[in-house]
């Protein structure tokens, strides 16, 4: 079969006599039928592409490589690739072949940065969120995020100011549940070892999801959802968001909180190890404002004017200082 009533063929430019002549190549052998399915999925690639034909001919040379029978036809075929180029009908690009090596390394890469403890961390995604990662937080996203698939991973705290997308949702996946939003500003606490989750919403609309992506509820701007690992009961709630997002200026508020629970926060914001000895002291509450940027001794004496708490502070090489709460 000559090469140029293919291309004629292809580009719906053959003759009727030339369409017979094709025609009955193809049903002259099975083989011609899956020969040519290779070649029109080639076809395909070369009107697309806008590169060299050094380009068209890799990818020819590819797609020969990988037939373990080849007919005269196939092999003129490819020859032609570069008068293919020269009359206009494209070529396979040198970027079409990177992309898709990049679109395979897509479904492997990933990206993760992490708060250290003590600091807080600012960060853009690629799709122009902004994010503020509170100490110890890890938050990762897969390297198609900004091909549409807007989903990123939470383990700790964070504040998002989500960059609007009406196509495209944006998802951030935390242990318990899930968020879904379109274009908003809330506040994640999801720590891991807390076994809880709390969301705050400050502009905009969420949904809730659970882990099979069932929507449990839609939070309206000054609401808060949380639910802990023990019951799984999804609780909501109106709030003064300052509460729950003033760590971003550097103050700690506590609204009546166990010192067992601001022991965590403060071993994550102060990289510190705290063991409370006294039982009843693990449920003796404190209502107050701190400044985060202070010495973790002051902060210590602050919680010693208003609390039961008495305090000792060691100091250990190479591991976070040790405190005991008695």
């Amino acid at each position: 079969m000559d090469y140029n009533t293919i291309i004629k063929y292809l580009q719906g430019l053959a003759s009727a006599d030339e369409k017979q002549q094709f025609f009955a190549w193809l049903e002259e052998d099975p083989a011609n039928k899956k020969e040519f399915a290779e070649l029109k999925k080639i076809w395909a690639l070369t009107e697309k592409g806008k590169e060299d034909e050094n380009s068209a001919y890799l990818q020819f040379r590819q797609n020969e490589n990988r037939k373990n029978r080849r007919t005269g036809l196939f092999k003129v075929f490819k020859q032609a690739a570069a008068v293919i180029l020269l009359v206009g009908l494209g070529a396979v690009s040198a970027q079409l072949l990177k992309n898709t090596e990049k679109e395979q390394e897509i479904y492997v890469a990933s990206y993760s940065v992490k708060a250290p403890l003590g600091q807080m961390t600012n960060l853009e995604l690629p799709d122009g969120t902004m994010v503020v990662l509170n100490s110890g937080s890890t938050i990762s996203y897969k390297s198609n995020f900004s091909y549409g698939n807007r989903e990123v991973t939470l383990a700790g705290e964070a504040f998002f100011d989500v960059q609007k997308d009406k196509d495209y949702p944006f998802v951030v996946k935390a242990p318990l549940l899930d968020i879904k939003v379109y274009g908003t500003s809330f506040n994640i606490e999801a720590y891991p070892s807390d076994e809880s989750f709390s969301a705050t919403l400050v502009e905009g609309s969420v949904s809730i999801l659970n882990k099979h992506g069932d929507e449990l509820s839609m939070l309206k701007p000054g609401e808060n959802a949380s639910m802990n690992q023990l019951d799984k009961q999804l609780v909501i709630k109106e709030v003064n968001t300052e509460i729950y997002t003033s760590w971003k200026k550097g103050l700690i508020t506590f609204r009546s909180e166990k010192l067992e629970d601001i022991a965590k926060r403060l071993e994550r914001w102060y990289n510190v190890e705290i063991v409370i000895r006294d039982e009843k002291l693990k449920q003796e509450r404190y209502f107050g404002t701190i400044l985060k940027n202070k010495p973790i001794d002051q902060i210590l004496e602050v919680f010693k004017l208003t609390t039961s708490l008495e305090y000792e502070i060691i100091p250990r090489a190479n591991q976070p200082t040790l405190i005991y709460w008695n």
